[in-house]
């Protein structure tokens, strides 16, 4: 019967020309796959922001229609165009101006007005970016209608864009303008 040493010295190894040409092939494979992996990873990033957005219009109604109270949500930020900069907005009650957001700080109410929720998002390559053509949208404590329709989009440099169109009801329609998000339909 054969001791442990025998069988030990006797298996075969890896040779270091074996192991370098393992590493090699791990390498090609690996810068094959890097930018689809970066974009797959960027295109979840966008779809996790887009829905964000969708979630937190979705609460301003809801919260207006269930408080029966109006509901405001106000965009912001600092439009330097730098890195580390941004745009933020602020779900808040109270008069229409009554918060305001920064993206240094929480958000900043006066009397009457209380902040329910705030949301940052810095400008970095790889980040989402939210873009609104409303300064704000006031949402109805009666009825949940919306003072001012308008589109919020949500955009990512290099891969594309969701935009969330709010009705004069208060109800949120989604579309991407570029096939960004296969599971929303194309914008008209």
């Amino acid at each position: 019967m054969p001791s442990f040493r025998d069988v030990a010295s006797t298996s075969p190894g890896h040779s270091l020309i074996e192991i370098l040409v393992c590493v090699a092939l791990v390498a090609v494979v690996t810068l094959l796959a890097g930018p689809d992996l970066r974009d797959w990873l960027w295109r979840q990033r966008l779809d996790n922001a887009a829905r964000a957005v969708l979630g937190d219009l979705q609460l301003a109604r809801s919260e207006a229609i269930q408080g029966a109270r109006n509901v405001t949500l106000r965009f912001g930020g600092d439009e330097s165009g730098l890195l580390g900069s941004g745009r933020c907005y602020v779900l808040h009650t109270g008069p229409l101006g009554g918060c305001g957001c920064r993206m240094d700080a929480p958000p900043q109410c006066g009397p009457g007005a209380q902040a329910i929720k705030q949301m940052r998002w810095t400008r970095e390559r790889g980040q989402a970016e939210v873009l609104s053509n409303v300064g704000s949208m006031l949402f109805s404590g009666r009825q949940g209608t919306v003072s001012v329709a308008g589109t919020v989009e949500v955009h990512m440099a290099g891969i594309g864009s969701v935009r969330h169109v709010v009705g004069i009801t208060g109800r949120v329609r989604s579309c991407t303008p570029d096939a960004a998000l296969n599971r929303l339909p194309r914008c008209a």
